[in-house]
């Protein structure tokens, strides 16, 4: 039999987790999701935005600018344009992400960053995404219910923030969490991880047999 040889460098991952609770379902799944990363051979940057003390208030003065005076947009910036993927963990509050992961998209998937704008001056310039070839992975947890619950979440970052910038992106909600027994949240658990290898295989050394 031939063997294959394909080469899967080490990524460099930044996890973003925004839930004010820290006993939260969240948490652990961020925690399991850094573990895992790592066990892949990647290289992964975590940042409890909560914890941080993240300020979400885009000014106006800041939204002139082509960079932030604020040392810890500078660095989540700086971070996610050198990372090869991406991954958020969030709860759904009113089917939307928390004001504070929502302020972070502002801040730091801004212009120069995340995307620009393409053409001449003094013309109606064109959108130019600066994440192509990244990966962008989310991970909601949700009270809705499944059989009415809308796919808002999904849309906003499939479609609107991680897919509009360039990256190959997906969004998975776990609905019902309230009325899911531990089994449930086990399992899904295990899909997220199995979710993660699909999108970050297991790094190997140059020229590692792969089968």
């Amino acid at each position: 039999m031939l063997t294959k040889l394909v080469k899967i460098i080490a990524m460099k991952i930044v996890e973003i987790l925004c839930n004010p609770r820290p006993g939260s379902f969240n948490l652990a799944l961020a925690a399991s999701a850094r573990e895992k990363l790592e066990s892949l051979g990647h290289e992964v940057t975590l940042h409890d935005l909560y914890k941080e003390g993240f300020d979400p208030v885009l000014e106006a003065a800041e939204l002139a600018r082509s960079y932030s005076l604020d040392g810890l947009v500078q660095v989540h910036c700086n971070e996610l344009s050198a990372a090869d993927g991406l991954i958020i963990f969030h709860p759904e509050w009113w089917g939307q992400p928390p004001a504070v992961l929502k302020g972070w998209v502002d801040r730091v998937f801004r212009q120069g960053v995340a995307y620009d704008l393409d053409g001449e001056e003094f013309t109606q310039k064109g959108w130019k995404p600066l994440f192509e070839g990244k990966k962008g992975l989310v991970f909601c947890t949700s009270d809705a219910e499944s059989a009415t619950a809308s796919r808002t979440l999904e849309m906003l970052w499939t479609d609107a923030v991680l897919g509009r910038c360039g990256m190959k992106a997906a969004c998975h909600v776990l609905r019902d969490l309230r009325r899911t027994d531990p089994h449930s949240r086990r399992n899904w658990q295990s899909f997220m991880l199995q979710e993660i290898e699909a999108w970050f295989p297991r790094a190997n050394p140059a020229g590692s047999p792969r089968s």
